[in-house]
């Protein structure tokens, strides 16, 4: 069975009736292991692998921080100052479980009693009165439930139950009623944005968000693991220490319900929809959820989600290069990479070294919840670093000779809509010799009143566009939810030379486009020889079009290029380039561009485009692209056309392949042949 098919809804009601026992002390921990903090002292204390935890937490200046805490706190800041605080305060908790430093607990408590002084612990409303718990109050929730457990004896009775009943009425509940409103919507009255709260002072670019189908939208995302964890970490910590009552079952209630439904939000294979930046983000709530039900006996929720297929996702998206050695296929709004203790849960859950070796080699960092979860007890095993292809349940395509920063990557976003897209169906991301060559830019604006916020659209990737325009998309106004754009994988396969695949985009670019009656884009990714054969196919009912096909370079950090001529184009990064050239019978031309978004972020982005020069209603365009060590080409590549279709050559260190293309139908037929 599917270890994910194991979750039954069922859990939701079991022992919640149980008794809580008379004194805390005899009940598991809700976030720790009593029983293991000499195991938590030795990993943090002396362990190299946690160097960069330990090094963060003591760079933290406390003195700064006391001061914000004393005199620069705005209590009405739910966006950033209470956040501040309520972070603060599980590092510096964590920290006095780690080492025992007592100035740490001491400033934990501080943190405390600072949150105690904001009325409200969120900045979302409904009806315009009552809190709701979505990122804020559920941080505040956590951070008030760590420092009480993690102190211990440090925090007396009184401030305990102060602190607890202030967290219940602040935290717990507020995340109950976001989590409730998602599960029954039409109990919401209305949820806002509190205008008494700083928000809008820091990002008044989000006035007049449309918030009306949140509690719809919100039930199938990230924003909902947040709360939902928070209310049964908070909800736990509270029965723990002040008994069981009727919130509290209510809490419980709510919480598994919440908890158990990302089963179905996360796909079979364990891939998550939003990218890795908010797949980590979720995971690490919600691992901390099933721990802590399981622990108090609860629910077991443990086969909530494939986790081993979860930790192939985490591997599979990762785009190491010379300069980011945790860079990763950023499809979407996905920034940076996962940390380590997802990866250290999976493996101590599921005995899987892999995910050992990834938390310890390949995370972002080691973040400060990693030690609580780290087994030395499961060997660490490496990937096999040998070409294959990753065809994700979600539709996401990876191929790969490798898992270091020179290997050769190339990926491809198809697949259905998700929140946090773009419009990005068939868009590809290249990377060869350590360096990123053909990019997905990073992270545009939510805030659809920006004017950086059209590289959300399909202009802004590298991607295919239809006389300029590309695939449906959102305006906006509610925020990054999900579209209607739909790609899917409809071939793909591996050879001994060589990895292929092709997606149809047609359903996302006919809702804007009605004439269209095919896109698809095919992918073909040569092992011996670095280099990726992009094959565009595109057909109309009435109306010829020119399609353009953009390749983006990446120059976040400046160091990017790109030139055309008349017969190709050249990429170029200070350790690596890429030459592309293309071929339609329809004509090609080759410029270079950037965005038309505001210059100091257009210069950002730098493109070059190979457009159709004459209007068809079938249109096949062939592009080749070769990757180079060194900043100068090195190599050859040449598309020509030939009888019933076209011809690809790239050669590079005495070794030419010839990839044939015959133009026959939607989707055009190749064949590889070694020479």
């Amino acid at each position: 069975m599917h270890p994910a098919a194991r979750c039954a809804v069922s859990v939701i009601v079991v022992l919640l009736q149980c008794t809580v026992p008379a004194a805390a002390q005899e009940q598991p921990g809700v976030f720790f292991d009593p029983h293991r903090i000499a195991a938590y002292h030795a990993y943090y204390g002396s362990s190299p692998i946690f160097a960069d935890v330990r090094t963060e937490l003591q760079a933290i200046d406390r003195g700064v921080e006391r001061k914000f805490l004393r005199s620069e706190v705005r209590y009405n800041d739910q966006l950033f100052d209470i956040g501040r605080v309520g972070t603060l305060a599980q590092q510096m908790a964590l920290l006095y479980l780690y080492t025992a430093d007592t100035d740490a607990a001491d400033l934990a408590r501080e943190c405390v009693t600072t949150l105690m002084r904001f009325p409200k612990w969120d900045y979302f409303l409904d009806g315009g009165v009552d809190v709701v718990g979505l990122q804020r109050a559920p941080n505040s929730a956590i951070a008030v439930a760590v420092v009480v457990e993690a102190l211990g004896d440090r925090v007396t009775e009184a401030e305990r139950k102060e602190w607890l009943t202030t967290m219940a009425v602040r935290g717990t509940e507020p995340c109950f009623r976001s989590t409730f409103g998602m599960r029954y919507p039409e109990h919401v009255h209305g949820w806002s944005i509190d205008t008494a709260s700083t928000y809008f002072q820091h990002r008044p670019g989000e006035r007049g968000i449309d918030l009306s189908r949140w509690p719809i939208i919100l039930d199938k995302i990230n924003l909902k693991a947040i709360p939902a964890s928070a209310l049964a970490l908070s909800a736990l910590t509270y029965r723990k220490y002040l008994g069981e009552t009727a919130d509290t079952r209510r809490w419980l209630e709510q919480a598994v319900y919440s908890v158990s439904t990302f089963h179905d939000i996360y796909a079979q294979d364990g891939s998550y929809s939003e990218g890795i930046s908010y797949a980590h983000y979720t995971t690490l709530h919600l691992v901390q959820a099933v721990e802590a039900l399981r622990s108090a006996g609860i629910a077991d929720l443990g086969g909530l989600l494939n986790w081993t297929g979860y930790q192939t996702y985490l591997l599979e998206m990762m785009l190491p290069t010379r300069d980011d050695p945790a860079g990763i296929v950023n499809f979407s709004d996905a920034g940076k990479g996962a940390n380590a203790s997802v990866s250290f849960w999976i493996s101590r859950e599921t005995r899987d070294g892999l995910a050992r070796w990834f938390g310890e080699q390949m995370a972002v960092t080691r973040d400060f919840w990693s030690p609580l979860y780290y087994d030395p007890t499961v060997t660490a095993e490496a990937p096999v670093g040998t070409p294959h292809l990753w065809h994700s349940s979600l539709d996401w395509m990876v191929g790969r000779t490798g898992y270091a920063a020179d290997d050769f990557v190339a990926a491809m976003r198809s697949g259905g809509p998700s929140n946090h897209e773009h419009a990005d169906r068939n868009s590809i991301i290249v990377k060869c010799y350590g360096e990123k060559l053909v990019v997905d830019p990073m992270r545009p604006p939510y805030a659809y009143t920006d004017p950086a916020w059209k590289m959300r659209l399909t202009a802004g990737h590298s991607a295919l566009l239809i006389d300029g325009e590309g695939h449906q998309y959102v305006d906006g106004r509610e925020g990054t939810n999900a579209s209607q754009a739909r790609a899917t994988i409809v071939r793909s396969g591996e050879r001994a030379h060589y990895m292929f695949w092709t997606s149809d985009a047609t359903p996302a670019y006919r809702l804007v486009l009605p004439d269209v009656r095919s896109v698809t884009r095919t992918l073909i990714m040569l092992k011996d020889i670095p280099a990726v054969i992009v094959v565009d196919k595109v057909m109309k009912t009435a109306v010829p079009s020119r399609i353009q096909a953009r390749f983006y370079a990446y120059n976040n950090d400046g160091k990017g290029s790109v030139a055309a001529s008349g017969s190709s184009f050249l990429i170029t990064r200070p350790v690596a380039c890429l030459t592309g050239s293309g071929v339609s019978r329809a004509g090609v031309a080759y410029t270079t561009g950037l965005p038309a978004i505001p210059p100091e972020q257009a210069r950002l982005y730098p493109y070059v485009d190979i457009s159709t020069q004459s209007p068809a209603k079938d249109i096949c365009l062939v592009t080749a692209l070769l990757p180079a060590a060194g900043a100068a080409p090195a190599g050859h590549v040449a598309c020509i056309p030939v009888a019933d279709g076209y011809q690809a050559t790239v050669a590079i260190g005495g070794h030419s392949v010839r990839i044939t293309v015959f133009d026959r139908g939607t989707i055009p037929v190749f064949e590889v042949t070694q020479e």
